[in-house]
C-alpha cells in the first residue's frame, strides 16, 4: 500500500465539516502507538495488528480501520483489508487526518481512495 494512505497524524478536528487545525503531533487524540504508525513504517505487521485490534479500543474507529486495512493488505489478506476499508468508509464518525505525505484528508475520503486503488489491484491479480 502506498504511504499516502498511512496515517501519520490522527484527529486534527472533530468532523469533516470543521476547519483543520495546524498539524499536531503524531497520533494526536490517541494513546501513543494505538494507530500503529511506527510499527507499520518498520513493517512490523504482527505488532501493528496487535496494536490496532486491542479489544479495549474502538473497533469502529475509521483511522484505526484504515491502518488495519493496510496491515491486512501487506500480509496477504486482501479480503480482510477491503472489509476494513469498507467499514471505515461507512463510519458515522469521520475525522480529518494527516498522512505521512502531509496531506490533510477525511477518513471517509482516505478509505474510499484505499478501496478504489486496491479493488482494482485485486481484480488485476485475479486475472
Amino acid at each position: 500500500m502506498s504511504k499516502a494512505f498511512l496515517l501519520a497524524l490522527a484527529v486534527t478536528c472533530a468532523s469533516t465539516a470543521a476547519i483543520a487545525a495546524p498539524a499536531p503531533t503524531v497520533e494526536t487524540g490517541y494513546a501513543r502507538g494505538s494507530l500503529a504508525v511506527a510499527a507499520i513504517e518498520r513493517a512490523d505487521w504482527a505488532r501493528a495488528e496487535q496494536l490496532l485490534t486491542d479489544r479495549h479500543l474502538n473497533a469502529d474507529d475509521p483511522a484505526r480501520l484504515i491502518n488495519l486495512g493496510q496491515v491486512y493488505w501487506a500480509t496477504g489478506r486482501q479480503g480482510e483489508a477491503l472489509s476494513a476499508w469498507r467499514r471505515a468508509l461507512v463510519s458515522n464518525n469521520h475525522f480529518i487526518v494527516e498522512t505521512i505525505g502531509g496531506r490533510q484528508v477525511s477518513t471517509e475520503q482516505l478509505a474510499g481512495e484505499a478501496l478504489a486503488s486496491h479493488q482494482g489491484a485485486e481484480r488485476s491479480a485475479a486475472r
